[in-house]
């Protein structure tokens, strides 16, 4: 195995701060960094390049409610910032988002699912 092999944790624990508050993520956070996205320009006799194009990015998560909070207050909601920080080290920041999609409770486990979208989304690694 190479020396320079990182060990450590590679998954599992995340914490989540949303506006600052601090958030229980129950599973499946994901998320893309924002940035460019290319798309291959074709005509009828060859492939002659490419164009790219922004994306924004995205953040998701299925939360766990609480009682000192209205979930319907994400509804719709724009400004929001966010910071994941992964079991590897890695800080995935949100800044001005806005949630898009509809967000159900599911009662019996107490969780929703929050996806917001931003066009400042990113990656910080750790060394």
């Amino acid at each position: 195995m190479s020396e320079t092999a990182y060990r450590g944790p590679l998954a599992g624990l995340a914490t989540l701060n949303i506006n600052g508050e601090p958030w229980n993520i129950v599973g499946d956070a994901q998320w893309q960094a924002s940035g460019l996205v290319n798309e291959t320009l074709k005509g009828q006799t060859a492939v002659e390049g490419f164009g790219a194009m922004p994306q924004q990015g995205f953040f998701q998560a299925t939360i766990r409610d609480r009682r000192d909070r209205s979930i319907s207050d994400f509804q719709g909601a724009s400004g929001l910032n966010i910071v994941l920080v992964q079991a590897n080290g890695k800080v995935i920041t949100v800044v001005n988002g806005w949630q898009t999609g509809e967000i159900n409770l599911n009662t019996q486990e107490g969780t929703f699912e929050l996806h917001v979208e931003s066009d400042t989304v990113t990656e910080d690694t750790v060394g």
